[in-house]
């Protein structure tokens, strides 16, 4: 229950800290009952659901290795550009790729030699 907890909390908190914006930037014109429905929706859906699965993980696993999540977010956003978008990717971003997921691994405490451990005790 404590992960629903967390994320209805940031939830609403980032609501009502973001309702005041409304006053210093309002909108051009008034949102039609769809796009407010929408809006709602992605929220509620894809915002509400990530933290969901978020606080989750670190009550499962901790706040250190769940942090690894957010380091691989540029990373797939620059995988998604490059497949979806073509997207240039240079030798520097590989690199920087690399540099991301060796930490993530450090991090974690991923090797290798785990996985082949794994496989040889699913295969006996």
């Amino acid at each position: 229950m404590e992960p629903f907890a967390n994320a209805h909390g940031s939830m609403w908190a980032a609501s009502l800290l973001m309702a005041p914006a409304l006053l210093v930037f309002p909108p051009a014109a008034a949102p039609t009952a769809g796009i407010v429905a929408l809006v709602a929706a992605l929220g509620m859906v894809c915002s509400g659901v990530a933290y969901l699965l978020y606080f989750h993980l670190i009550d499962d696993i901790g706040a250190a290795p769940a942090l690894t999540v957010t380091f691989l977010i540029p990373l797939f956003g620059t995988l998604f550009g490059w497949l979806f978008l073509d997207e240039a990717v240079g030798w520097h971003t590989l690199a920087g790729g690399a540099f991301v997921i060796a930490g993530t691994a450090l991090v974690t405490g991923f090797s290798p030699r785990m996985l082949s451990l794994r496989s040889e005790a699913a295969n006996v």
